[in-house]
């Protein structure tokens, strides 16, 4: 007889756990890295809008006491060392003595911004430079970041030009903000061809970065020291998953085992079971089985030799009566107990 076909079991592939937290780990740095750039270059942003603002402060003011000068077409102030008579202005009257003797020189604005200028370079730090492309004083020439400046806002019409570039060492937020000629201008810029309206030139503000920088340290400090306790935070979550889920999985494995085992074991006890089948040629008469091979047995040796089954011998009541008619006549006539 033909036992049951075990059917072969998958086989399953292995559940890498800390493969896949090796993957969500490098996953998760490279977003706790991007949120860091991306704070840092905010605040980068923000130090540059701030060099900007002042630096657009700082060109205000000078247009401001300009008209405030040339409103009075140049102001007079005593000469010294430091204020000597400009040889650039060709106006008449350019240097008096007062009644009491004192010498006086006439300040036009351009001078009025080249010394208002070296005092803040003196107080904050910031660079300014009063210039042109057609620059009546020599020491007025522009650079070469000045000088493509003074091209771009000329040629497109734009409002302020700025870059961050390195002067000396340090790093500058430069802005340029043009400077247009005005009624008050031609006295003394007629000569040179500009008509009201036109750009003349231009203020260059320069702003050092390092003050800027040195009071965002803090902050950025306080953002890389957040960004790393959150990535520590969030590799101890996933490492704690992944543990977790690890055990998870060996327990199941150890249950998918075990009921392998005793699918197994089931199986095999399928397999040895007898079971009788088909047609069995039996007696009518002595009700003995003829086997396989053509013996005849008794019932009791034929089923025991094709089942699992086992025999304990008794006696019905009809052939009791038949066999033993006294003792069936005996136990009819005892009451039951």
């Amino acid at each position: 007889m033909a036992s049951p076909e075990k059917k072969p079991g998958r086989t399953r592939r292995p559940v890498q756990v800390w493969r896949y937290f090796g993957a969500l780990a490098a996953v998760w740095t490279l977003v706790v890295v991007a949120s860091l750039w991306w704070n840092l270059s905010e605040e980068w942003s923000t130090t540059l809008e701030a060099a900007r603002i002042q630096a657009r402060t700082a060109f205000e003011k000078d247009v401001l006491y300009r008209r405030w000068n040339a409103g009075f077409g140049g102001v007079y102030v005593p000469v010294t060392p430091t204020t000597q008579p400009n040889p650039y202005l060709k106006v008449p009257d350019r240097d008096i003595i007062t009644p009491g003797g004192r010498r006086l020189t006439m300040i036009n604005p351009a001078y009025m911004t080249r010394q208002v200028h070296q005092l803040g370079v003196l107080d904050q730090g910031v660079l300014g430079h009063i210039t042109s492309l057609k620059p009546v004083r020599p020491q007025n020439a522009p650079d070469g970041w000045e000088a493509h400046a003074l091209r771009t806002l000329k040629a497109r019409g734009l409002p302020e030009v700025s870059a961050v570039q390195r002067m000396g060492g340090q790093a500058y937020l430069r802005l340029m903000r043009p400077l247009v000629t005005e009624g008050s201008c031609l006295p003394c810029h007629a000569a040179q061809g500009y008509k009201i309206g036109e750009i003349r030139g231009g203020i260059s503000v320069s702003v050092p970065l390092a003050p800027l920088r040195a009071n965002n340290r803090h902050h950025r400090r306080a953002l890389v020291l957040t960004h790393v306790l959150l990535w520590l935070l969030g590799l101890g979550g996933l490492g704690l998953s992944a543990r977790h889920l690890g055990l998870r999985i060996q327990e199941r494995r150890k249950a998918a085992r075990e009921r392998e085992r005793l699918i197994a074991e089931l199986q095999e006890a399928l397999a040895k079971v007898k079971t009788l089948r088909g047609l069995v040629p039996i007696c009518s008469n002595c009700k003995k089985i003829r086997d396989d091979q053509g013996f005849w047995q008794q019932v009791e040796a034929y089923v025991r030799d094709h089942s699992e089954a086992q025999f304990t011998h008794g006696i019905c009541p009809d052939c009791l009566s038949k066999l033993y008619p006294d003792l069936a006549d005996k136990m009819k006539t005892e009451p039951d107990d």
